[in-house]
């Protein structure tokens, strides 16, 4: 059985975006091990009692669960800047769940690093998917685009879609020259707070 990751975004105390986390940790639970039952109560029981540990400004809190919620930690957040970044071929990686096991993810990224670059921007079936450990939202100048097939579909995208605030759209290597900058979207971050200018992005397919 697969060890699931949660992770959850609180802001000086108050946790964010929980029902797009609830519904995700729903699907995953009942398409991987064919349970219905919902978490919802568990988890919120378990932010209720540590919401005394968590101070002021962005925490990162990290659900562990399969069957039952194994573990929560939390702890104090500080976006890392992002300068540069690489695209790397996923070599038919899988990402669907948000699995604990990030090996795989890992690698892609040493491979950007090794190629001098802050980070990777994941190519799949010849398509731009994602950050290592973000969606991806692009910028053109007027409207914002991510990657129709990411490999996860985070909580903050499906949010971001739902309000209208991005667009979905297959994005190729080649069409990059098309947008402006790209932007990290995760939990843990904003569209747009951290960016990435597109000029500063090894367009070889590593």
């Amino acid at each position: 059985m697969p060890l699931l990751v949660e992770t959850i975004r609180a802001e000086d105390g108050r946790f964010e975006n929980l029902k797009y986390h609830h519904e995700r940790m729903r699907q995953s639970r009942r398409t991987l091990f064919g349970l219905e039952n919902s978490l919802e109560s568990s988890l919120l029981e378990l932010l209720d009692r540590s919401a005394g540990k968590i101070g002021s400004g962005r925490w990162k809190v990290r659900v562990l669960y399969d069957s039952e919620i194994r573990s929560l930690e939390a702890g104090a957040y500080q976006p890392k800047p992002l300068a540069s970044a690489a695209l790397v071929d996923g070599r038919g990686i899988s990402y669907t769940f948000k699995t604990a096991d990030r090996s795989e993810l890992d690698e892609i990224n040493q491979r950007a690093v090794e190629a001098g670059a802050d980070t990777a921007l994941i190519v799949s079936k010849g398509f731009i998917s994602d950050f290592p450990y973000a969606n991806a939202a692009f910028f053109d100048g007027r409207y914002w685009w991510t990657p129709e097939e990411p490999l996860l579909a985070g909580t903050r995208r499906a949010r971001l879609l739902a309000d209208g605030l991005i667009r979905p759209c297959r994005i190729s290597p080649e069409n990059l020259k098309k947008y402006i900058s790209v932007s990290p979207v995760n939990a843990m971050l904003e569209l747009g707070e951290i960016m990435v200018d597109i000029g500063c992005i090894n367009r070889e397919v590593l």
